[in-house]
């Protein structure tokens, strides 16, 4: 089979993490498992004659907030649409939405491929609010109507043709929810719903040739699945072509146990959503002093972090390690800070040490405790104090692991853990570090047999037994170096 060229352009709902629905001043709830159907319910949201809408000014802020994150012309005078079709969970047989004339329109996201070393530039055309559907569901023969979800305020963010390979749509959007979780936009979890992503893939020859028939895939709600999706469907049409065949534009769903698309509707079946201006809301106009506001609102892009952590020279795993949470890369750049206040030393100095700890042994107990960076046993300042004296050099690698799990265990001071260690002891000479290694050597002749007859990671053994008796003085390597030659 030829290879086919790759076309996908996304369409992206946002859960906006306001504090009032869209168009009224029902709580907007983002975890509807623990919510009573059905409670969180006005007039306005559900339909009920006579209620009209206002646009809530939280959700404005925040719709307007992720305009500026996504670098949109953010436009003076917009105006809300109606988009009409009737379906069991829309109450007010309608969705307002923005068609014509979005607030947010010609944006831009930068993210980075292959392990943070290239950066691709995805267009949107435009970043747009409307407001969400309730929820149906199906059980025992009966379909059930829930409408806390209704009325919920959505930016659905619609991007150009640009993307070529399902490593880029899922890099891109994996920047796009670290967007707006940094900055407190919306939490955008994929298996809650907070983030619905629609993928529409085509496949054409050449970069000469017209776009081919799109193909839109819904119904995906996890990065995994999305990269199954679009290679499934770019395998499916490129079968489709090479048999001669064709196909018309199209909706399918995604079945992922089965690993295979769904035909849903064809252009023939789709609705006509009869768009018309919204009769009960006015245009919305910005005014300068929100223009004013927002100009010094600080929004923070995490592609610009990984930029800068680039240059620190970490690598893909200390990066992941830090973007993973905002408070973790917080975490980090408050102790860096901090101690290029306080000392000499450049923060390029300190922060491959820094991280070192963050992404390995903190990391690991904040996972083994289900608990938080926040909640570390340990201040701020200790860890500076424990930064400073890595740095200063004096002690090996094996020592500040020590320290590192003792102040993770117990919040104690490193200088009190050295001193209880007996690490600020004078360094032990080799002769002496020989004559225990071979006591351990005498005490444990079947170890001994097993490396002498071809199991030579046993030595690890001895190394490590060796580290117990010197408290973390010795350097594994001289260790090894020395139990190679009494093992011969």
């Amino acid at each position: 089979m030829s290879e086919y060229i790759l076309t996908i352009g996304l369409e992206i709902h946002i859960k906006l993490k306001s504090a009032n629905k869209m168009f009224c001043q029902c709580k907007n709830e983002q975890n509807f498992d623990n919510l009573v159907p059905n409670t969180n319910i006005c007039p306005v949201c559900t339909g009920q004659p006579g209620a009209l809408p206002t646009l809530s000014a939280d959700v404005l802020e925040k719709a307007l907030l992720l305009g500026k994150a996504l670098q949109c012309k953010i436009n003076e005078t917009s105006r809300f649409d109606r988009k009409s079709y009737f379906y069991p969970d829309l109450p007010m047989g309608y969705q307002i939405t923005q068609l014509y004339h979005p607030t947010n329109t010609q944006g831009q996201v930068s993210f980075f491929l292959d392990n943070y070393t290239n950066e691709r530039t995805i267009h949107i055309q435009d970043a747009h609010m409307e407001n969400d559907t309730g929820k149906m569901i199906h059980a025992e023969g009966q379909a059930m109507l829930d409408f806390n979800r209704a009325g919920t305020p959505l930016v659905e963010i619609v991007t150009l043709p640009d993307f070529r390979s399902s490593e880029e749509v899922i890099e891109f959007l994996k920047e796009l929810q670290r967007i707006v979780r940094y900055n407190n936009i919306a939490d955008a979890d994929l298996e809650k719903g907070q983030m619905r992503v629609d993928v529409n893939i085509s496949v054409r020859k050449s970069e000469s040739d017209p776009f081919g028939t799109r193909v839109e895939v819904k119904n995906i709600n996890s990065f995994g699945m999305i990269k199954r999706a679009i290679e499934h469907e770019k395998a499916r049409q490129e079968k489709i072509y090479e048999a001669g065949e064709t196909f018309t534009q199209q909706t399918r769903g995604w079945d992922d146990p089965k690993g295979e698309s769904y035909l849903m509707r064809s252009k023939e079946d789709a609705l006509d959503y009869r768009y018309f201006p919204e009769p009960d809301l006015p245009p919305l106009h910005i005014n300068d002093e929100t223009f004013k506001r927002l100009n010094t609102q600080e929004i923070v892009i995490p592609h610009n972090i990984i930029k800068q952590l680039n240059e620190y020279g970490f690598n893909k795993e200390y990066i992941n390690a830090l973007i993973s949470d905002k408070t973790i890369l917080d975490y980090f750049t408050t102790i860096l800070s901090s101690l290029t206040t306080w000392s000499e030393w450049k923060p390029e100095d300190f922060a491959k040490l820094i991280v070192k700890r963050i992404a390995w042994p903190i990391a690991a107990r904040m996972k083994e405790n289900f608990a938080t960076i926040d909640t570390l046993k340990f201040s701020h300042r200790q860890f500076n104090e424990f930064i400073i004296k890595a740095q200063a050099g004096s002690l090996m690698e094996n020592q500040l692991k020590i320290i590192m799990d003792e102040m993770l265990s117990t919040g104690k001071n490193s200088e009190e853990i050295i001193k209880e260690k007996g690490f600020d002891a004078p360094a032990m000479d080799n002769d002496e570090i020989a004559l225990l290694a071979k006591e351990i050597v005498t005490e444990n002749p079947s170890i001994v047999e097993q490396y002498k007859g071809g199991k030579t990671t046993t030595i690890w053994f001895f190394i490590g037994q060796l580290m117990k008796k010197t408290w973390g003085k010795t350097s594994p390597k001289i260790a090894q170096e020395i139990f190679e030659k009494l093992l011969k």
